[in-house]
């Protein structure tokens, strides 16, 4: 019966040591995360894809978060857009004026996302040095060229 009760206080004793060394580990590990962590993780492959400085992060999080509103209110259009398309499409065949124009109107919000999209990486890559700009652009503008009116998330 001794021995019982001793394995099991040994058994208690482990546990407890394990959850406090646990604890404080992670209390360690919180505690360095605000250094090194970022509210926009959406950009953490951009910061070290390209080895970018702290002050070149926070510029191109700025150019980010400027652009967002533009960005979500494109989306929302190119949804709307999208919607009446398939409503004038379901509402059977010919094309009709309304969905000859709703087409065209299509056509030109893509051109108007691409242009700000563009636009947008040529200010992103204005904030990084000459060799990350010229592989930054590589890597993205062909993912704008090839754009689909798909709002991402959505």
């Amino acid at each position: 019966m001794k021995r019982g009760l001793w394995i099991l206080g040994a058994a208690l004793a482990a546990g407890i040591a394990g959850y406090a060394l646990m604890r404080l580990q992670s209390t360690d590990h919180a505690m360095a995360a605000p250094r090194s962590a970022s509210l926009l993780p959406e950009l953490e492959w951009l910061r070290h894809e390209f080895d970018l400085t702290e002050a070149q992060f926070a510029e191109t999080s700025a150019l980010h978060l400027a652009y967002r509103p533009t960005c979500e209110a494109l989306c929302s259009r190119v949804m709307t857009s999208h919607e009446r398309i398939r409503q004038l499409v379901e509402a059977g065949p010919p094309i009709t004026p309304e969905l000859e124009l709703a087409l065209k109107d299509h056509a030109a919000l893509h051109v108007e996302c691409q242009t700000a999209m563009i636009n947008h990486l040529y200010e992103t890559a204005e904030c990084l040095s000459p060799e990350q700009a010229r592989r930054y652009l590589d890597t993205m503008l062909p993912h704008v060229i090839e754009m689909e009116m798909e709002p991402a998330g959505h």
